[in-house]
């Protein structure tokens, strides 16, 4: 599976302050860390953004102090002080949600900065201030009261979050792991949560350019051997292997469902074997690694293409004479008829368990019809064979 890489664009440099929007910011939000957009000061160490009406300062800044400024060397370090990270970001708007099993990621607020006061970098980062770059010359080392990123860079902070996705069919194993990366291939942080553990967030810090590109610092997730990116920058999805995911919907609506009610004699003096059988849901996964009984092992389907799962209502007696010969296809709007993934000698051959029908399709199918095919025979007598009309359901994708 070949990720696809979404266009990267430019980011711009985050507004500081503005109105913060309701959601599920588990992190900061919920916890009254962000600003409250009431204020429309810029927060310490930052700097106004000339967008709008209001024209842009054209005056250099004075160089820096080396008597009282040293520059950092980082990469990305995760912020051990969450409130100070709060007061200096501001709600990211319109952040895309990487869907992934068991990781439904987003970027909440982001800053960027052209510098950090001592207090700021000892709370973010847990480390002592470095010495002011002027006393290593002069031999009086004394502690740097403004910290900087370096020539033409900037310093990033940003939080992200995950919740729970609600997967289905729940793959198998039952975590995601998260990593940051930094330059696109540096791992920094690797987050495997237990089983159940679906709620997580974090803060970064790092060093980026001025300009900065979006996927120079990105949440990333894999699994199956699929990969999706989120940058951290700008709340882009960079990455995926499944772009049918967020083009369309996954839900499948059933209808015009037709009800197979019959008996079967079993053999046996005048025992029958009872069935009630139709089609009552369905739903679209881009990834399929669970056991679905014997045909769930998929994986990611290709970028062209999706995997349609179809649970089968298919109630019956238990009877040890009677061999169900049932098959089932998905009939496709040309006349293609595709065949589960499953083994259908299995699907059907268990009264105590629903048999579960998963093809893969193209990504652009929008409708297509699910034909069962009673077929019933008896083990000890060979001759006989009874044959249902078949039960069918229009189902159609979203």
């Amino acid at each position: 599976m070949t990720p696809r890489s979404l266009p990267r664009r430019t980011v711009p440099v985050p507004a500081r302050r503005g109105l913060l929007l309701a959601g599920p910011a588990l992190l900061l939000a919920g916890c009254g860390l962000l600003p409250s957009g009431e204020e429309d000061q810029v927060p310490r160490g930052g700097v106004e953004d000339a967008e709008g009406g209001g024209e842009a300062e054209t005056s250099e800044e004075p160089a820096p102090d080396p008597a009282t400024t040293a520059t950092l060397d980082l990469t990305v370090v995760e912020v051990a002080d969450e409130i100070v990270a709060g007061g200096l970001m501001s709600r990211l708007e319109g952040s895309e949600t990487l869907i992934h099993p068991y990781a439904q990621a987003t970027v909440v607020a982001t800053t960027l900065l052209d510098s950090l006061t001592a207090e700021q970098y000892t709370a973010l980062t847990g480390e002592e201030v470095p010495p002011a770059e002027g006393g290593r010359e002069t031999g009086e080392e004394r502690p740097a009261t403004t910290l900087l990123p370096g020539e033409m860079k900037r310093f990033l902070l940003t939080a992200w979050e995950s919740t729970d996705p609600g997967w289905t069919p729940a793959p198998d194993p039952t975590y995601t792991a998260l990593d940051i990366t930094y330059g696109g291939n540096q791992q920094i942080r690797l987050d495997s949560p237990s089983e159940g553990d679906s709620e997580r967030s974090g803060t970064v810090l790092a060093i980026v350019d001025a300009s900065p590109d979006p996927g120079t610092v990105a949440l990333r997730a894999e699994m199956g051997g699929g990969v999706q990116e989120l940058s951290l920058l700008d709340g882009s999805l960079l990455t995926t292997p499944a772009p049918r995911m967020y083009d369309g919907g996954l839900d499948v609506e059933v209808s015009e469902a037709t009800i197979l009610d019959t008996e079967v004699s079993d053999g046996f003096g005048q025992d029958v074997m009872t069935l009630h059988g139709t089609v009552e849901e369905a739903f679209l996964s881009p990834f399929v690694d669970t056991g679905l009984q014997y045909g769930g092992d998929l994986g990611w389907a290709e970028e062209d293409e999706i995997h349609l799962v179809v649970p089968l209502v298919w109630d019956r007696d238990y009877s040890a004479n009677v061999d169900e010969l049932t098959e089932v296809v998905l009939v496709l709007p040309d006349g293609t008829e595709l065949r589960p993934a499953q083994d259908q000698a299995r699907m059907f051959g268990s009264a105590h368990r629903r048999p579960v029908a998963t093809f893969t399709v193209p990504a652009s199918l929008d409708t297509a019809t699910v034909k069962i095919m009673p077929r019933f025979g008896t083990v000890l007598d060979e001759d006989f064979e009874q044959v249902e009309d078949p039960v069918t359901a229009t189902l159609t994708l979203a």
